[in-house]
């Protein structure tokens, strides 16, 4: 439901809020019972104008983890998070941290900037599972992340691409981008749907000594059997969120990556309303039969 709030959420710089992005996690604190304001996909504009996103995990910026860029792996990375057990931006204005901003790129408009917290996401898993350039690539799973992570690894340099869909307006959208159907194995699987039939099917399509990067999100735990795991001599990373590495941030490759390819954007934001309808976005993102791939709210 929409509320006033008193004063502005956040901390750190003055943002007035342009567009925000629900992501499946949203939903889920949902129904956790979460009472914060919800919002960690942000775009925003500075008092002078500047288009940034927000990077959604902040850590303590203290420790030798933030300190290195590994902000994600920070012990007190969750606690931070926005929309978790800290307000988010879903509001007119938002406060963050002036390290946490990113500047939008030329070729990427603000009506669209929400994507970069989730292109991040995925750019971070498939830096961690591994993939480069000359090697096949397979994500199982094709909501926003998994389309994302099939962009990533282009970007990266993976040979080829496949992407395993479980709707036919997700197999098309792929196919748009550029991704084939999964055909025999792959070096490095992603799978971006967090179910455990999910993760099985990672590990079928993996080639013997392959790395499974788990993007997904399990909250009852992994299931997957061993013996298949096994037999390949599987790797399973987990990858958490994003992080600065090699002096540059994920959150930056992301946002150059949508601004090179806006077709992204445009393939991948299917319906959009403004705020004063966030109640029918937050139905319409929860229906997986809707045809919705990822939901914005615009906020101005």
């Amino acid at each position: 439901m929409l509320v006033n709030v008193d004063g502005i959420p956040g901390q750190g710089e003055v943002l007035s809020m342009r567009a925000v992005g629900i992501c499946a996690s949203d939903l889920a604190y949902l129904q956790f019972g979460s009472e914060v304001i919800l919002g960690h996909e942000l775009v925003g504009q500075c008092d002078d104008g500047t288009a940034v996103a927000v990077e959604g995990l902040y850590g303590c910026g203290k420790c030798a983890r933030c300190l290195e860029g590994q902000y994600n792996l920070c012990d007190l990375a969750a606690q931070q998070a926005l929309g978790i057990f800290n307000d988010g931006g879903m509001v007119e204005r938002f406060r963050a941290p002036k390290e946490r901003l990113v500047k939008l790129p030329p070729g990427l408009d603000m009506t669209s900037g929400s994507l970069v917290e989730p292109a991040s996401v995925a750019w971070h898993g498939v830096r961690v599972g591994g993939a480069r350039e000359g090697l096949r690539v397979a994500v199982v799973g094709a909501g926003s992340v998994g389309i994302l992570a099939v962009a990533a690894a282009q970007a990266q340099g993976a040979a080829e691409v496949s992407l395993e869909s479980r709707y036919d307006h997700q197999r098309e959208l792929g196919e748009r981008l550029g991704a084939t159907q999964p055909s025999g194995l792959y070096d490095v699987v992603i799978e971006a749907a967090g179910s455990a039939s999910a993760v099985q099917r990672s590990v079928d399509l993996l080639v013997p000594g392959g790395t499974v990067a788990i993007l997904g999100i399990h909250y009852d735990g992994l299931d997957v059997s061993h013996l298949a795991l096994l037999a390949k001599e599987a790797k399973l990373i987990a990858s958490m969120g994003y992080n600065s590495h090699d002096g540059k941030r994920d959150m930056e490759h992301a946002a150059e990556m949508l601004a090179v390819r806006p077709e992204i954007a445009d393939a991948l934001i299917t319906h959009r309303f403004p705020l004063e309808d966030a109640v029918e976005a937050f139905r319409v993102a929860a229906d997986r039969k809707s045809g919705a791939i990822k939901v914005v709210v615009e906020v101005a």
